[in-house]
C-alpha cells in the first residue's frame, strides 16, 4: 500500500469516524459543548487527508499547502476544545503566532525556497508547539482526574512523535529523491496512531464528564435544585475534614413553619412553590462558598465553611426576613409563611451526624419559642 493509499483511506476514515462519533455523542450530551470543538477539530482534519490524497496523487503544491493549513486548523481547534473543556479561556493569540510562524516558512520553502527537510521541521514544530499549549492548560486544572492524566500523557506522547519526524527525515542522509515516498509512509502510519491516540484520551474524558453529570444529578433535588441529602454529606464530610482549631465549619437547620397547614389549605402545587421560594431565598442570601440542602420535606441544612461562624447569624437572619417579606405573594396574601433557624458550631471531635444533630435541637427550641426566629446551642 502506497502513502497516498494510507492517507486516502486510512486517515482520512479515520478521522471521519471519530468526527461521527463524536458527533452522535454531542447530540445526546448538548451540555458538553466542548464536544462540537471536537467534532469540528476531526472533520476538518478528514477533510485534510482528503486534500492531502488528491495532492500527492495530482502532485499539486498548492493542495499539499491547503492540507497542512487544515490540519493546523485542526490541532489548534483540539487546544480550544480543551481550554473550552477546562474552563479557561483559549489562547487566540498564541495560537495564531505558532500558526503564523509554521505556515509562513511552510510556504516560504514550498515555493521560494524549497526544502522538504525545513517545511518538516516547521510544521511538526509548530503542531508540538500546539501540543505544548494543551499541556499547559491541562497542567491548570487543580485536581486533575486519571482519566486527565492519562490525556496528559498521551498528548506528551504525540508532541514527542511531531518532534522525531524531522530526525526520522535526517536520519536517511537524504531530504529529497525516493526517500520522500518512505517518510510520508512513517509519517501517514505515525499521524493515523496520533490521531487515535488522542482520541481515545478525548473518549475518556467526555466519558469521565459524562459520569460526573449523572453523579451530579443523583445529587440534587428536583423540586429545589439544591442538594439532596446525600450530596450534602458528601460534601459536608470534606468541609469537617478542612477545618482547624481556630476555624470551624458551622451548621444551620431551618424548617418551614406549619408547613402541613399549607399543603392541607391549599394543596401540595403550593406547597412546593413555597419550598421553590424558600430555597431561591437561601441560594441568594448564603456565602457564596455555603453548601445548601433540602434533606427532604420541608427541612432544610446549610453548612458554612471553616471560619465564616460570624456570618451564620447574620445569614440567618437575612433569610428569615427575606422569606417573611417575600411569603405573602406566594400564596396570594392568604397565609405567610415564616421558617425557623438553628445554628451550631462545630466542636472538636464532632462528626456530621453530631452536628447536624446539635443543630437540629437549636431549631427545636427555635420552634418551641414561638417559630420564625433563630437559636444556637454550644
Amino acid at each position: 500500500m502506497s502513502y497516498q493509499d494510507v492517507i486516502g483511506l486510512l486517515n482520512t476514515s479515520m478521522s471521519a469516524l471519530f468526527c461521527a462519533s463524536m458527533l452522535v455523542l454531542w447530540r445526546q450530551h448538548r451540555h458538553l459543548t466542548y464536544i462540537r470543538i471536537f467534532v469540528l477539530s476531526y472533520g476538518i482534519r478528514a477533510l485534510c487527508f482528503g486534500i492531502f490524497y488528491f495532492a500527492f496523487a495530482l502532485e499539486d503544491p498548492v493542495l499539499r499547502l491547503m492540507a497542512n493549513v487544515f490540519l493546523m486548523l485542526s490541532m489548534i481547534l483540539l487546544s480550544i476544545g480543551l481550554s473550552n473543556r477546562s474552563g479557561q479561556r483559549p489562547h487566540y493569540l498564541i495560537l495564531l503566532c505558532i500558526a503564523a510562524i509554521a505556515l509562513g516558512a511552510l510556504y516560504y520553502h514550498q515555493f521560494v525556497e524549497q526544502s522538504l527537510l525545513l517545511r518538516v521541521i516547521y510544521l511538526n514544530s509548530g503542531l508540538a508547539a500546539v501540543g505544548l499549549v494543551m499541556l499547559l492548560d491541562l497542567a491548570k486544572i487543580p485536581d486533575r482526574t486519571p482519566v486527565e492524566h492519562v490525556l496528559i500523557g498521551l498528548i506528551s506522547i504525540s508532541c514527542v512523535g511531531f518532534l522525531l519526524r524531522p530526525l526520522f527525515l535526517l536520519a536517511s542522509a537524504s531530504a529529497e529523491g525516493g526517500f520522500e515516498g518512505a517518510y510520508w509512509l512513517v509519517v501517514s502510519i505515525s499521524d493515523a496512531l496520533i490521531s487515535a491516540m488522542t482520541a481515545v484520551g478525548i473518549f475518556a474524558v467526555i466519558a469521565s464528564d459524562v459520569m460526573e453529570r449523572i453523579k451530579s444529578d443523583a445529587q440534587i433535588d428536583a423540586l429545589s435544585a439544591l442538594l439532596n441529602r446525600r450530596g450534602f454529606e458528601e460534601r459536608a464530610i470534606k468541609a469537617l475534614g478542612r477545618q482547624t482549631t481556630d476555624a470551624r465549619v458551622t451548621m444551620i437547620m431551618s424548617d418551614l413553619d406549619h408547613f402541613k397547614s399549607i399543603n392541607d389549605r391549599f394543596g401540595h402545587s403550593s406547597g412546593d412553590r413555597v419550598i421553590r421560594a424558600f430555597s431561591d431565598v437561601l441560594k441568594d442570601k448564603a456565602p457564596r462558598d455555603a453548601i445548601i440542602a433540602r434533606l427532604g420535606g420541608e427541612e432544610f441544612a446549610i453548612m458554612l465553611a471553616p471560619g465564616q461562624t460570624a456570618a451564620a447569624p447574620i445569614f440567618a437572619e437575612a433569610a428569615r426576613l427575606a422569606f417573611k417579606e417575600l411569603a405573602p405573594s406566594i400564596l396570594s396574601n392568604e397565609l405567610s409563611p415564616t421558617a425557623s433557624f438553628g445554628i451550631a458550631v462545630a466542636n472538636k471531635g464532632d462528626n456530621l451526624p453530631t452536628l447536624m444533630d446539635r443543630a437540629d435541637r437549636a431549631l427545636y427550641l427555635a420552634k418551641n419559642e414561638g417559630r420564625d426566629c433563630i437559636r444556637h446551642v454550644g
